[in-house]
């Protein structure tokens, strides 16, 4: 490696954009952070987008290449091939970062002679031996550490680390380079795992490798272990095995700490040794141990004798399907399958084929060379008259029998027959569908396809460069079998293609586009060589699909067992036969208008009455919305709901029969209940989303039980502009495991049901609220009949006839909504009928701090420095649990803003302001006048004056005084009085 003149030291195979990248980066003018909108927080820049690196896999009669990712950081590089594999050596160098520093000469005088103290004594092989030394390396490593992670020394002398991080980025990538990248399938910053092709030579290259670099760099070491099994899941997340007692387990969801956080909320990394509850670490570890047991029963021990004991009943089939897919294996029923080794060679003697051009062309191809497959083959002759040999290979001995060797995860196209009377473009069609299911080496089997064809053309006399034009043409368009299945699938009374994706008629004859309803139509269809291939030959038909000419349309009802129920965009509410129409919701009640003559009708009515007294009306039109989703109405009401209310008032009841009637009874996942409870999941994150598609049977989104104090449930404002665009209508991007992503239309129509206000960051998310007050506990004979005598709370959730009549009370909702005018459907859900305050925005906890301590209006907060403010809110009570970050958030809500200012010779950092600088200037004057109180004065006790300064009740002065003056245009909010009464 050599220096650079910026002191970056670069590897012989350092890639030039990388290199290009690091001196940006190591630039003192470069800004490394920008701010994430309006907001004070930075993120840090990334070093460069990940890089893609061609790597000669296959040297052969012709070359091909396959493709590795890599991430170069600014913390390191990070590269992972998802998989499982056999004997790997993990290498580690140790202490990368403080020895780049040191040849970096990066390192003041003190900190090189620790640096060399710790060589020292690690130089000394007993060292380990004795408590002190070790103690003392300990001690010295954790001092380097946190230097060698700081750019300034707060001494006047500013060191960029990434120097020394960029330089040993680059010292491991050529590392790498050198033992070639294709054998490489993790790598972590300053380690990596890589294939052992050659066990026998592996020993001696290791120490070539360290006499390399320990001659340029003498104080790099490094530790190498061998394993016999690694699994792969992403570059941080991998598990190492040789034995059930001898593993290495990196993976977040199955070590002693992920086990141990699971059962107590802690993670071990931020607890000391004394806080540690032992017990439950001895549980963690063994709930490990018993995840690599199942991991290795499942994967590895039927390769070689377990000495184990017996462990085949340590889980269930479901416990070792979520363990095999925490590990990053796809799916238990994908667990790896014996493969099988072959070798092909061409018996010239028993060949027909005498053309010496043709039999040496063949050799190039088949010779040093093995490949993989599943399938039993044997020997036979191919479609240029040659005996093709087979013989099953043991992979280990035949690599270590011949000098190359290239294992190929695919059969040759040479080595296949040719049917009698096949011609030759149909035997090409067959081979290039065989490639497409391989999904390996695809441009050197297309490349050797052509080949072998065109040899084939020309023995024959056809031409050869029309076959080359259907190889091209099949390799760079749609396949006819392909093209094929998707006409198949289309055609298929049961299908329906809505927005370019496939729904499937399920048991209860509504379309649905549920995974295990459309996988199994599929497979029905599906030869067994696509079911051996499943995932890509669905992601190729449903890609088909998409065609313009398969679209279709669904109608707005639902279907019962003995009913269709259609509402047409004029208001009307038709019933048919069940077996008409193209619907995709199903409900288990009728339409049946009599029910208002029955007492269950009444019932429901005194039960919403009950739920929301004083919009009834608001409620009733609200659940009307459930027919309309998707329709121009909902782009035009662009409301979402807010249930709020007392504990037990009744909002859980009102889910309950909602599920009673599009819920089906051994259903896993609801049609009306969001998949997660937490609403920032809910819209942001691509599987949840995928499973709340409407396609799937999803007709609301209904979130019970919000927590609207909780950290985590704060409606960020990436999520508000996702609810914005839902509210309207537009698509967002879903994708289920292991499947591509695809457009999903979510419902319109969300209901957050809660005991006390979300907190809602994003301005045009809260404008589109409606809050439905329920204040009262829904008792024992809160519900009553025709007859007003009580109803039992149980026998009216549980009468079908309540259902029923819910179900009409929702259709004829839709109808009126549907009738009205623009003007009315304005009126309807009109801020002025909603619950919701000044302080709905606010969390709980923060209305009672300033109902607490009487503060008036947002005026009395101007002036104050916002961190002292918080302080004095953070010790007022344990149960207040909210983010500094949330806090401002809020206090911004109220119209109030946090800026630097400069005052009394002093700079103070986000003090709270008015929206006007003069009010905010005369407000801290009057403070300073008053009570000698400045932005820090806030509930601070003066030890000289022994008192306290800037109560919270003083920051109340001046108030009418500068009402009278500023209480105009864009200050007039600062002076309006909080209402704590309907909060």
């Amino acid at each position: 490696m050599y220096k650079d003149d910026s002191g970056l030291l670069i590897g012989d195979n350092t890639p030039t954009a990388l290199i290009l990248a690091e001196l940006a980066h190591l630039n003192t003018d470069f800004n490394h952070k920008y701010k994430i909108g309006n907001s004070d927080t930075q993120e840090s820049i990334k070093l460069m987008a990940k890089q893609i690196v061609d790597t000669i896999t296959v040297q052969s009669a012709i070359k091909h290449s396959q493709q590795t990712i890599f991430d170069f950081t600014n913390n390191g590089i990070y590269a992972a091939q998802k998989g499982i594999y056999k004997n790997v050596v993990q290498i580690d160098t140790h202490s990368q970062l403080p020895t780049f520093m040191y040849y970096a000469g990066l390192m003041d005088k003190k900190h090189e002679q620790l640096f060399l103290r710790k060589k020292a004594i690690e130089s000394d092989a007993n060292y380990q031996l004795n408590p002190k030394l070790v103690e003392e390396r300990e001690s010295i490593k954790l001092e380097l550490n946190i230097y060698c992670s700081t750019n300034d020394t707060n001494k006047g002398r500013y060191v960029n680390r990434l120097s020394a991080m960029y330089s040993g980025m680059n010292f491991i990538f050529d590392s790498m380079v050198m033992w070639d990248l294709s054998t490489i399938v993790n790598c972590v910053n300053d380690g990596y795992i890589k294939q052992i092709r050659n066990d026998e030579d592996f020993d001696s290259e290791y120490e070539d490798f360290k006499q390399k670099w320990q001659s340029e760099f003498p104080f790099l070491s490094f530790s190498a272990k061998k394993w016999k099994y690694v699994i792969v899941k992403d570059s941080l997340n991998y598990i190492l095995i040789n034995s059930v007692d001898d593993y290495k387990c990196r993976n977040n969801q199955l070590s002693v700490n992920a086990f141990y956080h699971e059962l107590t909320g802690k993670s071990l990394r931020d607890l000391k040794d004394k806080e540690i509850n032992q017990d439950i670490l001895k549980l963690a570890q063994q709930k490990e141990k018993e995840a690599i047991m199942t991991l290795y029963n499942n994967l590895f021990s039927g390769q070689e004798p377990s000495n184990s004991g017996e462990f085949d009943k340590l889980y269930d089939l479901n416990e070792a399907k979520k363990i095999l897919d925490n590990a990053g294996v796809v799916e238990a029923k994908f667990l790896p399958i014996k493969q099988h080794y072959y070798s092909f060679t061409v018996d010239e003697e028993e060949s027909a084929q005498d053309n010496k051009y043709i039999n040496d062309f063949a050799k190039s191809v088949l010779d040093g060379q093995i490949f993989m497959t599943t399938e039993t083959l044997g020997s036979n002759v191919n479609l240029l008259k040659q005996m093709i040999r087979t013989k099953e290979v043991n992979p280990d001995d035949y690599i270590n029998n011949n000098r190359v060797v290239i294992v190929n995860n695919f059969i040759p196209s040479l080595v296949d027959p040719i049917e009698k009377d096949q011609s030759i473009e149909s035997w090409v069609k067959y081979e290039a569908e065989k490639i497409e299911k391989s999904a390996e080496d695809k441009l050197y089997q297309y490349n050797l396809l052509a080949l072998v064809a065109q040899i084939y053309a020309n023995v024959h006399q056809e031409n050869p460069n029309s076959v080359l034009k259907l190889v091209n043409k099949l390799r760079t368009t749609t396949y006819l079998k392909k093209l094929d299945m998707a006409e198949i699938v289309a055609n298929d009374p049961r299908t329906l293609i809505v927005d370019g994706q496939l729904m499937v008629k399920d048991s209860n004859n509504i379309y649905t586009a549920k995974p295990t309803v459309v996988n199994h139509l599929l497979k029905e269809h599906f030869s067994q060589q696509q079911k051996q291939h499943f995932t890509s030959e669905k992601n190729n038909t449903l890609a088909l699909l998409e065609d313009e000419k398969y679209q279709d349309k669904l109608e707005r009802g639902f279907k019962s067992d003995y009913q269709s129920i259609i509402l047409d965009s004029k208001g009307n509410i038709q019933t048919d036969s069940p077996f008409k129409h193209k619907l995709s919701h199903h409900v288990n009640v009728n339409y049946n208008p009599s029910i208002v003559n029955d007492s269950a009708y009444d019932q429901l009515n005194s039960f919403l009455k009950h739920l929301a007294p004083n919009q009834y009306h608001q409620l009733k039109a609200m659940l009307g919305l459930i027919p309309l989703q998707g329709t121009d109405i909902m782009k035009e009401i662009r409301t979402f709901f807010i249930l709020k209310g007392v504990s037990g008032a009744g909002k859980s009841t009102l889910a309950e029969l909602l599920k009673g009637i599009f819920d089906d009874d051994d259903q896993t996942e609801s049609n009306i209940v969001s998949s997660t409870q937490n609403v920032n999941k809910a819209f942001t994150d691509e599987h949840y989303v995928d499973l709340n598609d409407s396609k799937k049977g999803k007709i609301m989104l209904w979130f019970d039980d919000f927590q609207s104090n909780s950290k985590t449930n704060i409606i960020t404002a990436s999520t508000g502009t996702v609810i914005n665009g839902v509210l309207t209508g537009v698509s967002q991007t879903g994708a289920a495991k292991y499947e591509k992503e695809h457009a999903v239309k979510l419902p319109n129509l969300i209901v957050i049901a809660t005991n006390s206000m979300p907190q809602i960051t994003q301005e045009g998310t809260a404008a589109r609220m409606f809050v439905i007050d329920c204040p009262s506990v829904l008792k024992k004979k809160t519900i009553k009949d025709k007859n007003k005598k009580s109803v039992n709370i149980t026998d009216f959730v549980n009468d079908p006839k309540v259902k029923e009549a819910l179900f009409y009370l929702i259709m004829t909702e839709a109808s009126k909504i549907l009738k009205m005018s623009s003007k009315q459907r304005a009126e309807l859900f009109d801020r002025d009928h909603s619950a919701a305050t000044s302080l709905s925005r606010l969390s709980d906890s923060l209305v009672a701090f300033l109902e607490k301590n009487e503060i008036i209006a947002p005026y009395d907060f101007i002036g104050m420095q916002a961190i002292k403010l918080f302080e004095v809110y953070s010790k007022q009570s344990d149960l207040y649990n909210i983010s500094y970050r949330s806090f401002t958030d809020q206090l911004e809500m109220l119209g109030l803003h946090l800026k630097r200012k400069n005052f009394g010779g002093k700079t103070y950092q986000k003090v709270i302001c008015a929206n006007s600088t003069q009010l905010t200037s005369a407000k801290m004057r009057a403070m300073r006048d008053e009570f000698d109180a400045y932005p820090d004065c806030v509930e601070k006790w003066d030890s000289f004056k022994q008192k306290t300064i800037g109560e919270l009740k003083a920051w109340h002065h001046g108030f009418t005084m500068l009402k009278e003056k500023y209480d105009k245009n864009k200050d007039t909010a600062m002076f309006k009085p909080f209402d704590f009464s309907n909060k």
